[in-house]
């Protein structure tokens, strides 16, 4: 008897209304191919916490951000 595929579920975060205007806006900032990346890594580390404060959403974001945008070298 064969099994279908199996489903793996991502860990639900619940933001509020800032948080998620704050996610989409650092999002766009991105490349578009960079941009789940950076979703899966806020996800992630948000996860990880039960119940997070705005510093640690904040803090998750930023951390989500490094290396994926490139930084301006000073002229």
């Amino acid at each position: 008897m064969g099994h279908g595929p199996r489903v793996i579920l991502s860990p639900m975060v619940a933001l509020s209304d800032n948080q998620l205007a704050a996610l989409i806006t650092a999002a766009g900032k991105l490349p578009v191919e960079k941009r789940h990346v950076f979703l899966r890594r806020v996800v992630a580390r948000l996860s990880l916490i039960v119940r997070f404060t705005a510093p640690e959403f904040d803090d998750a974001v930023r951390l989500a951000l490094r290396g994926l945008i490139q930084e301006k070298s000073a002229a």
